[in-house]
């Protein structure tokens, strides 16, 4: 009976508290891969669960075994006032770990666990949601087996391996410095874009699995700290300097010139009318009046040293002047807002009267640089003239998959010659 205990115990504390050995306090590296706590579904009401061999569930707070079940059987799971259901039966319990009878030690063998039958490594375990009314489920895994099932997610593993594997550190890296983005949700890492897109095993792929594997523990550090790896799909030609996205000003995300040409997000182009412009200044709660002019210096080529763009030419800051009142909206605000792929844009306004056309200049109180489009009529069309897809701070993937098509042959370090041009000054070390 004592080591029955001891073993449930142990199976616990893997699904509750990650393994001891690496320092996420101050972004530096130590020894042990450590477990991360990732939130995969929030807010359930009602979820299924089931195994790859027998299992049982386990009360987080007593260890008491609240139900043993077969292999394959499904378990319906839901929330009461106090505690929860377990196949409509209430029991009471903090919180619940899904745990295969099974299994001798952390490693389960190609067998999974189940969660609303997706498929997942590691560990499971539900808990109420914090604030609402709902439960969420958390997977508790190593490190390099949840990016397993990301980087299918963020970039295709058919490419070049060598892009992969980019991405794969970029990964393990942003993982590892956002491991606390999420902790009043009671895990540590979500599996949506506001992390990085996570779907367990459904979501792995063999040439992702090789890129994990080749690049294991390997991280981007800046003066011995891990850094924040941001990356994107496409910057349009050249990347952003982190304080003209972000505020803050990172020495490692410096503008670079990319070679992104070939991706199919490179340029493009979106057109509104006037009147749509006007309402989707209003929809988002500024009530300038009707649009009298646009004043955004035009885009030029990179490095761009205008006041009111970034280096790379993204949109820092736009001016709308209005017949009851003007308003300056940041890029950022007004991707949102149009739902633009980037914020390397420029603005034109096609009229019927070419003179109407013409670029006038702002007052004294804006800079002389700072050119007016001239607004007209409401079906005059508003063309934007865009480049790149998301931030354009960090790794550019489509710009890594060229790169990685021109590395040498039998070069299988070349990825490293990818990350340095993407992320200035950085060193690639072992965290673990």
């Amino acid at each position: 009976m004592y080591r029955h205990m001891v073993k449930w115990l142990m199976v616990i504390a893997f699904f509750i508290f990650p393994l001891s050995g690496y320092s996420h306090s101050d972004n530096s590296v130590s020894a042990f891969e450590p477990n991360l706590r990732v939130g995969i579904l929030t807010n359930q009401h009602s979820i299924e669960v089931s195994a790859d061999a027998k299992f049982a569930l386990v009360s987080t707070g007593t260890t008491k075994v609240l139900g043993d079940f077969a292999a394959q059987e499904p378990v319906t799971i839901a929330v009461r006032e106090s505690g929860f259901t377990i196949n409509g039966r209430p029991v009471e319990a903090i919180g619940l770990a899904v745990v295969m009878k099974k299994a001798h030690s952390l490693v389960y063998s190609e067998q999974y666990l189940y969660a609303n039958k997706r498929r997942y490594r590691g560990g499971l375990s539900i808990q109420r949601t914090n604030g609402k009314p709902g439960m969420t489920v958390i997977n508790t895994l190593p490190v390099e087996q949840y990016l397993y099932g990301v980087i299918k997610n963020e970039i295709s593993p058919e490419w070049p391996l060598e892009a992969v594997k980019a991405q794969a550190v970029a990964a393990r890296t942003y993982a590892l410095v956002n491991h606390n983005k999420h902790t009043a949700d009671g895990f540590e890492l979500c599996a949506t874009t506001d992390c990085q897109v996570y779907g367990g095993r459904e979501s792995e792929a063999p040439k992702a699995i090789e890129a994990v594997d080749a690049t294991r523990g390997l991280v981007l550090t800046y003066k011995g700290k891990l850094i924040s790896a941001y990356f994107h799909s496409s910057s349009g030609g050249y990347t952003e300097n982190s304080e003209n996205v972000w505020s803050v000003k990172q020495p490692y995300l410096r503008g670079v010139a990319d070679f992104d040409q070939n991706s199919p997000y490179y340029k493009w182009e979106e057109k509104l009318t006037l009147a749509e412009l006007n309402q989707a200044i209003s929809k988002a709660g500024y009530h300038i009046g009707y649009l009298q002019a646009v004043e955004l210096s035009p885009l030029s080529s990179p490095p761009v040293a205008s006041f009111d763009r970034g280096v790379s030419g993204r949109v820092k800051s736009v001016y709308f002047r209005g017949t009851t009142g003007n308003i300056q909206l940041t890029g950022t605000k007004l991707r949102s807002m149009l739902n633009l792929k980037s914020t390397l844009f420029d603005i034109t306004i096609s009229k019927e009267h070419p003179k109407l056309a013409m670029p006038v200049y702002a007052g004294t109180d804006r800079k002389k640089s700072h050119p007016s489009l001239v607004a007209g009529k409401p079906t005059d069309v508003v063309v934007i003239t865009g480049f790149g897809w998301g931030h354009g701070l960090g790794l550019s993937q489509w710009g890594a998959k060229a790169m990685a098509e021109k590395a040498p042959p039998g070069k299988t370090e070349y990825f490293k010659d990818i990350l340095k041009h993407y992320y200035q000054d950085v060193e690639i070390k072992k965290a673990y």
